[in-house]
């Protein structure tokens, strides 16, 4: 074991009491995306209580920190929390449970932020065993489209940080506690989201010949979308999904309007394109046979996630040193997205699992009101993120 993981593992360890109440303060006061003034407060406190150098109010409340190495040249490493929660009432009755009605961090964020500041105070007091720069952003607006990802890369404060290689760890239920997993290339799906309404003449049940009936018009266009979806030509997982479909008639009332959402996912970029154009065509299509009016919108969601393979292999390596190789597995692809995924259109990325699951935490999945996890993991998230920053800066041209 080098010098560089026992200290590591050492602080990691001393500092697991301080990481727990850093989550357990930003779990009980969570914001939703966008509206995180209160923890970007608290974060920049922290970092200024570190010494560490800053800038905030980026993309409304993001926060951008960097140390320094002192020991050679290196390249600029990034490592990204999010600073978000959910629109979710809590129900897993924690004494730390939120205080903020309605709001609930259910997918982790705020061991994400406890692990980040956590490394950040570990960097910060071995600057002298690394070369190149670390930077720490602290980001908005995860689960909101357009994604503060996007946003925050379009600040000047971030294109002046010119990062050579990001890394962000997110938990993962039903992996086991303390462990880490990883999925070279790519590994998660694109995300975009579907809102139709179909519009035309209301009227009495009764009287068909009087009304359009979009409930119809609506159940054709929803059947014919899937048939689309199942005979598109690829060997690549897709989905369309539908998971609202609003008709509010009655047993003898015909609405004049159905609404429609749901979520198209894909492993290809080229493959989403063609979907979107094809709900699109139907869409116009059955308002033209029907002769109601469609809209369609299909905002920009988060395109599909793609990990660099030589940084996700050597990170895994380096998972193994620091953690022990038999806490370090490998994972297959997930249908889930995410915003990280736009940092992955432009720079080389990491995104790696912290396994959060043991008998009694961490059971139920991540958006859920019960949703848990074993804070014990998050030593284990400090190491491995201080590890992998640490390291990964050593060598431009690796």
């Amino acid at each position: 074991m080098d010098k560089l993981q026992v200290i590591i593992k050492k602080k990691a360890s001393i500092l697991l009491d301080e990481t727990i109440r850093l989550r357990r303060h930003f779990h009980m006061y969570p914001e939703l995306s966008f509206r995180e003034k209160k923890t970007a407060d608290f974060i920049c406190s922290y970092l200024d209580d570190k010494n560490i150098e800053y800038i905030n109010n980026l993309a409304d409340t993001g926060i951008i920190a960097w140390i320094n190495g002192s020991k050679g040249d290196g390249i600029v490493v990034a490592l990204r929390a999010e600073l978000d929660a959910l629109p979710l009432i809590e129900k897993t009755g924690l004494e730390y449970s939120s205080r903020n009605e309605g709001v609930m961090h259910a997918c982790g964020h705020d061991a994400h932020l406890a692990i980040l500041l956590s490394s950040a105070s570990i960097i910060k007091d071995i600057n002298n065993e690394f070369g190149g720069t670390i930077v720490f952003i602290f980001q908005p607006g995860e689960e909101m489209a357009p994604g503060g990802a996007r946003l925050l890369m379009e600040t000047k404060a971030f294109k002046d940080i010119k990062p050579d290689l990001l890394i962000a760890q997110h938990v993962l239920p039903g992996l086991k506690s303390g462990m880490t997993g990883f999925k070279p290339g790519i590994y998660m799906a694109s995300s975009d989201e579907i809102h139709i309404k179909v519009k035309g003449r209301g009227g009495h049940a009764a009287l068909p010949d009087e009304s359009s009936d979009q409930v119809r018009i609506g159940s054709e266009l929803v059947v014919k979308l899937k048939k689309k979806i199942d005979d598109y030509p690829t060997d690549k997982p897709l989905v369309l999904g539908i998971g609202r479909f609003i008709a509010d008639g009655a047993t003898n009332v015909i609405p004049p309007e159905v609404f429609i959402q749901g979520t198209i996912r894909t492993f290809d970029e080229i493959v989403r394109s063609d979907i979107k154009k094809i709900v699109e065509e139907e869409c116009k299509n059955t308002a033209e046979r029907y002769k109601v009016s469609i809209d369609l919108k299909i905002p920009d969601g988060y395109p599909v996630l793609e990990n660099s393979v030589e940084y996700v292999m050597r990170a895994f390596d380096l998972a193994g040193e620091i953690n022990g190789k038999k806490m370090v597995t490998k994972l297959d692809r997930r249908m889930s997205s995410e915003d990280f995924a736009y940092f992955s259109q432009k720079y080389p990325v990491v995104f790696y699992r912290l396994g959060i699951s043991s008998e009694s935490e961490g059971k139920n999945g991540l958006h859920t009101s019960n949703f848990t996890l074993d804070e014990k993991a998050m030593m284990t998230g400090v190491r491995t993120l201080s590890y992998l920053g640490l390291k990964l800066t050593e060598n431009k041209d690796s």
